[in-house]
């Protein structure tokens, strides 16, 4: 069962790579979840994950196009963008330094 981050992964780098140019209309889902072997429910998340990185995007009646991402910031990075993998503890508190704002500053210069 393919992951639906693998497949936009590799859709970003068809994208990247000039393969899909611009302004070129991607399959329907139906029919992209048919090219991938993949559910019709994995493709809904694919366009949806191309859509949030910036990828695409989807008119409705029209179809989803790949989007003129020259001269743009590049979307942001997954590890920025995506819930952490693991639990954070957050039990732990610390007390601030008295002198935190001073050590601060001849750090950061």
């Amino acid at each position: 069962m393919k992951d639906y981050r693998s497949v936009a992964d590799a859709v970003a780098a068809e994208i990247g790579a000039g393969r899909l140019k611009a302004g070129e209309r991607l399959p329907t889902q139906r029919e992209f979840a048919r090219q991938y072997g993949i559910a019709n429910s994995t493709a809904t998340r694919v366009y949806q994950e191309l859509a949030r990185r910036g990828l695409t995007e989807g008119h409705v009646g029209r179809g989803t196009f790949v989007r003129d991402t020259s001269g743009t910031a590049a979307p942001p990075a997954p590890a920025l963008s995506e819930p952490a993998g693991s639990r954070v503890d957050l039990e732990l508190n610390y007390p601030v330094v008295p002198e935190q704002a001073e050590l601060l500053a001849a750090g950061l210069g």
